[in-house]
């Protein structure tokens, strides 16, 4: 049994014993740090204003029906504030934590639903620069990219002229951070990189798009002799 279903067993136990005044459910997601997640729930008896979201990091041992939310904005924060059916948490940190939301209405009656959330390391990213920008037909550019995460990273690059189908280029076993690519196209290239691989795992839209523009090389000329 992996560490996150065992917590979230725990957390379904403590729940049935500590939320004895409420009814209460669980839900486990898992998101990855520097991620955005939406959190939504279905709730038709308490108004807007009266559902409200708070965030544990440190739920070991405490009464969550009646303890606040423990978790500081360094590990995890409300973007857009922390109240209403649809809310948004964007998590910073690596761990675990616990997502209350409070539904009350005005007999009152609440309704309490947790989500465990597991926050993984953050997916790898790859950041690209030409230099330089503008290059006549013939001569080289340095395509940089520099990376986010932990080597080794494999990635696949795509190069479109617009006129022939894209070309695609993986690359694996990469340490070497930025790493450069001698390009040498024939006329003007978009370059992205699709997909890069990490000790983390895989980012499918991992990367910005470059352009390096490719400039016909000047007609030779012959020099005349000025002869008054």
């Amino acid at each position: 049994m992996t560490a996150f279903k065992h917590i979230q067993r725990l957390l379904t136990v403590a729940l049935m014993l500590l939320l004895t005044g409420a009814s209460a459910s669980a839900q486990s997601v898992t998101v990855y740090a520097g991620q955005t997640f939406t959190f939504e729930v279905d709730v038709q008896f308490a108004a807007e204003e009266n559902i409200t979201y708070e965030i544990y990091d440190d739920f070991a041992g405490i009464n969550l029906a009646v303890v606040p939310g423990n978790c500081p904005v360094t590990s995890a924060f409300f973007p857009s504030g922390n109240t209403g059916s649809t809310v948004d948490i964007t998590w910073l940190v690596p761990g675990m934590y616990i997502v209350k939301i409070e539904a009350v209405n005005d007999c009152p009656t609440n309704n309490m639903k947790f989500w465990l959330v597991e926050v993984l390391p953050a997916l790898p990213t790859a950041s690209l620069v030409v230099n330089p920008e503008e290059i006549c037909r013939g001569d080289e550019a340095d395509l940089i990219i520099t990376f986010t995460g932990e080597a080794p990273w494999s990635f696949t690059l795509e190069a479109d002229d617009g006129v022939n189908p894209p070309v695609i280029t993986t690359y694996t076993s990469i340490t070497d951070n930025p790493y450069v690519i001698v390009i040498l196209p024939a006329r003007t290239t978009t370059y992205r990189v699709t997909e890069v691989t990490d000790a983390n795992g895989t980012n499918t839209n991992p990367s910005n798009s470059v352009t390096l523009t490719v400039k016909p090389r000047p007609g030779g000329s012959q020099i005349y002799q000025y002869e008054p």
